[in-house]
């Protein structure tokens, strides 16, 4: 599988002041097969914060959102995942996404990634 592209967004907040609006989205493409495939991992916002806190990633200091890893660190850890949407709501099954997480062996794994932000 080749990595063509990462973005992040936050979800648009609905109609009512839902809670949507405290949630982010990751979004990642990959070319396999000859057929891309784009996942979709959304998340709730806070769990960035919670990164920072715990020392494992710090999207401030390190310049790259959360919000442009996740789906891609979702596809490796579950390569076997069906469906291209997927959510996390649970701290835990996020921080385990992080595990051993270096930015720049992401960066020498995927050389030439194109991390985007939206329009």
């Amino acid at each position: 599988m080749k990595l063509i592209s990462v973005t992040g967004e936050n979800v648009p907040p609905s109609k009512g002041g839902s809670p949507a609006d405290t949630f982010d989205r990751s979004i990642a493409t990959w070319e396999a097969d000859g057929k891309q495939k784009t996942i979709t991992v959304t998340y709730v916002r806070y769990f960035a914060k919670v990164l920072a806190e715990q020392g494992i990633y710090d999207q401030e200091a390190q310049g790259v959102p959360v919000s442009h890893l996740v789906a891609v660190l979702y596809v490796e850890k579950y390569p076997q995942a069906q469906g291209s949407r997927h959510y996390i709501n649970s701290t835990e099954e996020f921080l385990s996404l992080f595990e051993g997480f270096s930015l720049a062996a992401l960066m020498e794994r995927y050389p030439g990634i194109t991390i985007t932000s939206p329009a």
